[in-house]
């Protein structure tokens, strides 16, 4: 008795497609379609392949039926399937979303007498590009030798909010000192966040000979492909005394001084050994 109860788990637990990989893009691009991909695998001993469904939460928008060589898409949830591929080992499907964020879920079930069922889900998220490029605030019209600027980049309302990077000339600025970390501000009554960055330029701590540093800010969206939007300054600095010439000038102004002392000295004890030669001959 007990090795048929044994025999009947092990069948039960057998007898259904798993699910080996489900891929929902976290974030979309409204200007881009979805392809949701739910890959599958019969187990030994396992029934034919019964169906396979995709849910938008709780609303059935697509199924496979194989042993029917039908695919149906419902479109009546708002959710517009524009394409589909499916077979005994995945099912992919591309859809035009709605906005907002949803559970998407793929199930598959084997034939009876069981019919049993496997499904997973994620959650899918419908992105607002930002509407300007990020702005640069905060720059001062030149910086001098010795002094520092802090300029501020500001990213445009999205969902989701943009990640900002810095660059000076063309090379990334990570540095907790230089480079504050990415701010993000509270919703606004769509849902839509902005963000912002603050970077401290120490311009001597950079070896330019043009004049000027590159500044660069990056906004990043992390739809699937990533969307990105920039803007580039130029932040002018202050010309560097040359040293040599300095050292040069300052050394000739302090061998001109002891020069001019010592001709002074020269002159006075002169004058004094003339006197005292001199005060002999007046005493008599």
């Amino acid at each position: 008795m007990a090795v048929l109860l044994l025999l009947s788990f092990v069948i039960a637990r057998s007898v259904s497609h798993s699910i080996t990989f489900l891929e929902v893009p976290q974030w979309v691009d409204p200007r881009r379609e979805a392809e949701l991909r739910c890959q599958y695998i019969r187990q030994a001993q396992d029934p034919p392949l019964h169906s396979v469904k995709w849910y938008r939460d709780t609303n059935e928008i697509f199924r496979y039926t194989p042993q029917e060589y039908e695919t149906r898409a419902f479109n009546s949830t708002g959710v517009a399937i524009t394409n589909s591929s499916c077979d005994a080992r995945a099912c992919v499907i591309t859809v035009r979303p709605e906005r907002g964020t949803a559970k998407y879920t793929c199930e598959v079930s084997s034939e009876g007498p069981r019919f049993a069922v496997d499904r997973r889900s994620a959650n899918m998220t419908l992105a607002v590009l930002p509407e300007y490029d990020p702005l640069i605030t905060g720059l001062p019209t030149i910086v001098q030798v010795g002094e520092q600027a802090m300029v501020n980049c500001t990213s445009d309302y999205s969902l989701p909010a943009a990640t900002i990077d810095w660059f000076v000339d063309s090379e990334p600025q990570e540095d907790p000192l230089i480079t504050d970390k990415t701010h993000i501000s509270g919703a606004d009554g769509e849902g839509l966040r902005a963000s912002w960055r603050t970077l401290h330029v120490f311009p001597d701590d950079y070896s330019t000979h043009r004049g000027y540093l590159a500044l660069r800010c990056r906004a990043t969206l992390a739809t699937k492909p990533p969307h990105v939007r920039s803007m580039s300054v130029r932040l002018y600095v202050a010309s560097r005394p040359h040293i040599s010439s300095y050292m040069f000038s300052k050394n000739n102004a302090v061998a001109s001084s002891s020069s001019q002392r010592t001709r002074v000295n020269i002159a006075v004890w002169t004058l004094v050994v003339l006197i005292r030669s001199q005060v002999p001959s007046l005493l008599k």
